[in-house]
C-alpha cells in the first residue's frame, strides 16, 4: 500500500504543472461596443451629446470661448493608451471638423472673428463614422464681441445661423484642410503659473486632429429634421464637377471616383420634389487631397489616405 502511494506521488510530481492544475480560462480582450467595427453608426440609439458651454444665443468677449460637452449613452476617449478613440467632431460655422476626444475636459476655441457663429457637435466612431442617433448632434448660436443692434445684426445672424426646426445637413467627411484661423485646445485646470498670475491660464497646446482612418475617402454627414428615402429627402453630391447618384440612405458612402490628388466636393440637401432645402448650412463645399502610395514593384495605386 505504501509503495503504491509512493508511485502515485512520483507520477504526479513528474506531470507538468499545466496537467496537474486546471488552467484558468483566458479572458477575452476587453472591447467596447464603440470600438467594434462590426457595429455600425445606428448601433447606439441612446447616444446623446449636448453643450454645457457655451449657452445657446450667448455672447462672449472677443478672443476664445470655452467649450464643454456632456455625452450620455456613448463612451468617448481611449479605453487604454494607444487604443481606439471614439470622439466628437466640432464644426464651427461650416469649417472643417475638429476633434474633441475627452468629454471631461474644457476646450478653448480661439480664432473666432467678431460677430455671430454657429457651433455644432456630432458623435463619431474611432474611424470618424458619424453616430446616427436622434440625439447624437447638438448646436449652439453665439456672438463674439458686442452684438450689432437692429437690422444689421439680424442680417448677420440670418446668413450664419440656420433655422433650428428646419432640416439641417451637417457635413463631416471628408474633413479637408483645417481652418487656418481656428484653434481648439484643452484648457489646463491647474496651470503651473496659477500662483503667480491667478487670473491668467497658461495657453494650452493645440490638439492635433488625426487623419481619418478609412483607406479611401468616405462621405458622411449628420441629418436633422429630415428623412432620406427614394420618396423622401435626398443628398446631392458633386465631385470634381461630376454629379454622383443621389443619396437616399443615411450611411457612409465611399467616394470611388476620388483617386490620388486634390478634389473638390459639394453637397446639398434636396426635398422629395428635388428642390434645394434652404437653410444656411445645407450647402457645403470642401477641398481634400488623397495621397496615393505605390506598391513595391509596380505603379499601381495602393491604399489612399486623406491629407489635411
Amino acid at each position: 500500500m505504501t509503495r503504491t502511494l509512493l508511485v502515485l506521488l512520483a507520477a504526479s510530481i513528474a506531470l507538468p504543472a499545466q496537467a496537474r492544475v486546471p488552467k484558468k480560462a483566458r479572458r477575452a480582450p476587453v472591447m467596447r461596443a464603440e470600438d467594434d467595427p462590426r457595429k455600425r453608426g445606428r448601433a447606439f440609439p441612446r447616444a446623446s451629446i449636448t453643450f454645457a458651454a457655451p449657452a445657446d444665443l450667448s455672447q462672449s468677449a472677443e478672443g476664445a470661448v470655452a467649450v464643454r460637452v456632456v455625452v450620455k449613452g456613448y463612451a468617448i476617449g481611449a479605453l487604454r493608451p494607444g487604443g481606439p478613440v471614439p470622439h466628437a467632431h466640432l464644426i464651427v460655422d461650416n469649417e472643417p471638423a475638429m476633434e474633441i476626444p475627452d468629454a471631461n475636459a474644457t476646450w478653448m476655441l480661439g480664432g473666432l472673428s467678431p460677430g455671430p457663429h454657429l457651433l455644432r457637435v456630432v458623435l463619431c466612431r474611432p474611424w470618424h463614422e458619424v453616430v446616427k442617433a436622434p440625439r447624437a448632434f447638438a448646436m449652439v448660436r453665439v456672438w463674439m464681441g458686442p452684438r450689432i443692434p437692429g437690422k444689421a445684426g439680424r442680417a448677420a445672424e440670418s446668413v450664419t445661423w440656420p433655422q433650428p426646426r428646419k432640416p439641417i445637413l451637417t457635413y463631416v467627411l471628408p474633413v479637408g484642410a483645417p481652418s487656418e484661423q481656428l484653434v481648439l485646445a484643452r484648457l489646463e485646470e491647474n496651470p503651473p503659473d496659477a500662483a503667480a498670475d491667478a487670473g491668467q491660464a497658461k495657453p494650452p497646446d493645440p490638439v492635433a486632429t488625426p487623419l481619418p482612418g478609412a483607406n479611401r475617402p468616405v462621405l458622411d454627414f449628420y441629418l436633422s429634421n429630415a428623412k432620406l428615402g427614394r420618396r423622401g429627402d435626398k443628398v446631392r453630391i458633386v465631385l470634381d464637377r461630376r454629379e454622383l447618384p443621389l443619396i437616399t440612405d443615411w450611411k457612409p458612402h465611399l467616394l470611388r471616383g476620388a483617386r490620388g490628388g486634390a478634389h473638390r466636393i459639394s453637397i446639398d440637401l434636396l426635398s422629395r420634389k428635388g428642390v434645394k432645402v434652404n437653410n444656411v448650412v445645407n450647402r457645403s463645399d470642401r477641398l481634400f487631397t488623397v495621397e496615393s502610395r505605390q506598391r513595391k514593384g509596380g505603379s499601381r495605386l495602393g491604399d489612399s489616405r486623406l491629407s489635411r
